[in-house]
């Protein structure tokens, strides 16, 4: 475990995938967590070229998992 303070940043990605459906997005989160990496998974839009667009799926494969600080927790440590 690493130290969790004011100064830790998140967690840089091993490799970042981009996806097609988001069945394949769940296939490589499922073997990410039988692994123990964390992930970050966003949909995104990617342009065609004929002025449409097709949705894909951006899935990062981090390190460890990030950790998410409650907005309360993080504007009170700020205020002192």
């Amino acid at each position: 475990m690493s130290d969790l303070d004011e100064t830790s940043s998140a967690p840089e990605p091993l490799v970042t995938h981009y996806l097609s459906t988001l069945d394949e997005a769940i296939e490589h989160i499922r073997a990410a967590d039988l692994l123990g990496f964390g992930v970050q998974l966003r949909s995104c839009l990617e342009p065609t070229g004929d002025e449409s667009f097709r949705e894909q799926w951006k899935l990062e494969i981090l390190a460890e998992s990030p950790v998410e600080h409650d907005e309360e927790d993080a504007t009170a440590s700020e205020l002192g």
